[in-house]
């Protein structure tokens, strides 16, 4: 991988002026100028855009699970569509790894692009809100993560995203004997194992009680 992963992304600089009297919603702003940032992802890493879409997906509905309105829901899903695009900066050999394997350096490496992933959305122009959530989506709830932040410092939307980043990767897991019902237990027993340290136990509950209704 280069060294300059996105060198072909415009900048925020580049974007088409709106038409005068318009104004886009948070949700297409991210949308919009993200798309390159999730093309270069795909690239450096194949098949991330499945892991995107489940977290986005996941994003939405817990968000209206949780009583946020659709135009905020939306942007939501949008900002966590992008969640990991600081990947790009991470080498491929170590995003192969299976975690078990991971050195204490590799460690450092993805904690660190969380942050940088947040700097690479602002360089192409996506709303500052939007990039708020992503720098805060590692945060552990428990003040462990890269950023120190806990409990209600980290933004709730972050704290959302950050659940429905481990619910579709629980859930994208081997499948086990039970088929999608042993699955989705599994992702249950997961998120409530994180819930209160890793994971926002009101905002886990909460997609522990979607789970049970929209997995089947």
């Amino acid at each position: 991988m280069s060294s300059d992963p996105l060198g072909d992304v415009p900048s925020a600089g580049a974007e088409r002026p709106s038409p005068p009297g318009s104004e886009l919603s948070l949700a297409t702003l991210v949308r919009a100028r993200g798309t390159a940032l999730l093309e270069a992802l795909e690239r450096h890493r194949p098949g991330s855009g499945d892991h995107a879409a489940g977290t986005a997906s996941f994003a939405f509905a817990l968000a209206a699970e949780l009583g946020y309105e659709r135009d905020r829901a939306e942007a939501i899903r949008e900002t966590a569509r992008l969640h990991d695009v600081g990947l790009v900066y991470v080498p491929a050999p170590v995003l192969a790894k299976p975690a078990a394997e991971l050195a204490a350096g590799d460690r450092a490496l993805l904690a660190a692009s969380l942050g940088k992933g947040a700097g690479l959305a602002r360089g192409a122009g996506v709303p500052e809100e939007a990039c708020a959530w992503l720098a805060a989506s590692g945060e552990r709830f428990d003040g462990r993560g890269p950023g120190g932040l806990a409990g209600e410092r980290i933004p709730r939307e972050a704290r959302l995203i950050r659940a429905a980043c481990a619910c579709d990767a629980a859930l994208s897991g081997p499948m086990p004997a039970g088929g999608a019902a042993g699955a989705r237990e599994r992702a249950i027993d997961e998120l409530r194992r994180a819930a209160g340290a890793e994971l926002d136990p009101d905002v886990t509950a909460a997609l522990v009680a979607l789970l049970g209704r929209i997995v089947t």
